[in-house]
């Protein structure tokens, strides 16, 4: 199994289950590999290319799981603002001006049907308040959607560095045991 499989697999979600496999015959798998450096280098490249994985999922998944607070945050702030606009009625918000300075605000909702959504990398747009809404229901299902796919892939993950992590203590018992083997037979050979 390369690194670029392990790679491709995760980022395709496809197929997940030929990545790391336990080595069920130790001696046939010793044998295909040649010796136990090179099995073992190619286990700890697996390894390592799991384990980058790993944080980057992990970093990915902080960045997410702090947006879908203030996505639904800003999400119900415009469905009050919709419930307002409907009823005919102004919307008044407390805001926070600076650090520990909040101010109060009347907003005219029932005249007014645009609001500006901040997109980040400072852009903000204008969009209508309908419109807006549906925005954030997406984006919103769709971080969902993402974090529970991120989810799956780390529960796959950490099955794919366990078993990477026995095949490798495997390998290297099979290297002590044969190196005793070796050391007996030429005890053997001495006497």
């Amino acid at each position: 199994h390369s690194c670029v499989a392990c790679v491709h697999q995760l980022s395709t979600r496809a197929d997940r289950a030929a990545l790391a496999t336990f080595i069920d015959d130790i001696d046939k798998y010793m044998v295909k590999e040649g010796s136990a450096e090179a099995a073992l280098e190619k286990l700890q490249a697996f390894y390592s290319a799991c384990k980058a994985i790993e944080q980057r999922m992990s970093q990915r998944k902080k960045r997410l799981q702090a947006k879908v607070p203030d996505i639904e945050s800003t999400y119900n702030a415009l469905l009050q603002m919709q419930q307002r606009a409907e009823q005919g009625e102004s919307l008044t918000v407390h805001y926070e001006l600076a650090q520990c300075v909040y101010a109060k605000a009347i907003v005219p909702v029932h005249r007014e049907n645009t609001v500006c959504l901040w997109l980040g990398a400072n852009v903000m747009l204008e969009y209508g308040r309908e419109e807006a809404i549906e925005l954030l229901e997406r984006n919103l299902a769709e971080a969902k959607k993402t974090l529970q796919e991120l989810h799956e892939d780390q529960a796959l993950l950490r099955d794919q560095i366990t078993t990477t992590e026995v095949n490798m203590a495997r390998v290297f018992n099979w290297d002590v045991k044969e190196r005793r083997k070796a050391k007996a037979a030429e005890a053997s050979e001495a006497q």
